[in-house]
């Protein structure tokens, strides 16, 4: 028999302030974090909108100021994500064996700083002005700092953070886009079930909210057109009028435990993970239908599903009909939400922070509203909850990630206090 794994601490870093409670309340208040961001150049001035984390000091979180110097924005708010889980927790270095405490991140492509490579570029540029790639390998990397770069590279914040809490147990780093940490999250599930692991810190972090990363995103065409005055009520996720996402920066973690593990050091529960499932980018039914059997349970018995609801109209369908086409009539019971008009669409990090809401939302038996939401298009079966929370009876929820060139997956959770 496989053994049992419950959630016994949760860590967020949003645009909402550091901490889950700061996302809480925020959610059920519907009150987004999204702002007007003014990067100004030699060419004028670019305003945006993003959903930026205030007034963050990474010092708070990591002991070793040299450290920063090789830690890019996304590692920074990783090490706060998890020092908060695990602080959240309970744990402490007495209470468990570091061999069988593991780390699982959802990391990817970091965005390098702009003022960085300036020097650098300068310096490599030809008679044209054009980027001389000869002379970027003879003379513009050396006036690079000369770890550079390792601020950047996907499986340094598992580096850090291990090092930080002497996790000496599987350490692995996801890179599946915006379901890494959801994934990281499935993974991390998955090894202490088998034995591998008595504990694990998992979860996902991303900050794409500087030129580079906004850049990047407005050449593929994904962004909300940012010149409406009322621009912040124009990111609907799951509204058939959807028409792009805003960017966001966040950090979300979670302690994981085997539950005779958690019961023995007297650990707060909020909640135990039932079931995961994963697919390729378009398998959003094969995803949800995955975790639903590996929970052992039937659609019927859910009751609230987290979506993804990105903010892109045709992934925001997609997972609408997926959704409809799974649940076939059953869905009446079902409510949805989605929070990225909350935080922003935060990337590798956008599953687990949505993880952590529908799991205090399971906990509370309280699900919050979608903000923004007014028309759902094609006829379903289920609800969007709007406006306000919805208080409801909540065995089993759902946990969905998907779109824009990531993986999907699901996690199933089950409300701790009742019966197994």
């Amino acid at each position: 028999m496989s053994r049992r794994v419950v959630i016994t601490g949760l860590g967020a870093v949003t645009a909402l302030g550091e901490g889950v409670d700061a996302l809480w309340r925020a959610a059920l208040d519907a009150r987004s974090g999204i702002r007007f961001l003014d990067y100004v150049s030699e060419s004028g001035s670019w305003k945006v909108l993003a959903a930026v984390v205030p007034d963050f000091s990474p010092e708070k979180y990591v002991t070793q100021r040299k450290s920063l110097k090789v830690m890019a924005r996304d590692i920074q708010l990783a090490m706060a994500g998890a020092s908060l889980a695990f602080q959240d927790s309970g744990m402490d270095q007495a209470s468990f064996d570091p061999e069988r405490f593991g780390l699982i991140v959802g990391s990817g492509v970091l965005n390098h700083e702009l003022d960085e490579l300036a020097p650098s570029i300068q310096s490599s540029l030809d008679e044209q002005g054009r980027l001389d790639m000869n002379k970027f390998g003879d003379s513009g990397l050396s006036s690079l700092f000369p770890l550079w770069l390792l601020k950047y590279l996907p499986n340094m914040s598992a580096c850090h953070i291990s090092i930080l809490f002497n996790l000496q147990g599987v350490n692995n780093t996801i890179t599946t886009g915006p379901s890494a940490g959801l994934q990281a999250v499935g993974e991390a599930f998955r090894i202490i079930q088998r034995g591998d692991a008595d504990a694990m810190l998992c979860g996902g972090s991303e900050s794409k909210v500087n030129p580079v990363g906004i850049s990047q995103y407005k050449l593929y065409g994904a962004l909300l057109d940012s010149s409406s005055q009322d621009a912040k009520k124009d990111y609907c996720p799951l509204d058939e009028n959807a028409k792009g996402f805003v960017v966001g920066e966040g950090s979300g973690f979670l302690v994981l435990e085997e539950l005779e593990h958690a019961k023995k050091r007297g650990a707060k529960i909020y909640a135990e993970i039932a079931g995961y499932g994963a697919s390729s980018p378009k398998g959003r039914k094969v995803a949800m239908e995955a975790a639903i059997k590996d929970a052992g349970i039937s659609v019927s018995d859910l009751a609230y599903l987290q979506a993804a609801g990105i903010g892109l109209k045709e992934e925001d369908t997609l997972e609408k009909e997926a959704i409809q086409e799974l649940f076939n009539g059953a869905g009446k019971n079902l409510s949805v939400s989605a929070s990225k008009a909350l935080t922003g669409f935060t990337g590798f990090s956008s599953g687990a922070l949505d993880l952590i809401l529908s799991t205090v939302a399971l906990k509370n038996q309280t699900i919050p509203p979608v903000l923004n939401f007014s028309k759902m298009g094609k006829s379903c079966d289920f609800q969007i909850v709007k406006d306000k929370p919805l208080q409801k009876k909540i065995s089993y929820a759902m946990t969905n990630v998907s779109g824009f060139g990531g993986q999907a997956a699901s996690i199933v959770t089950k409300n701790y206090g009742e019966k197994a």
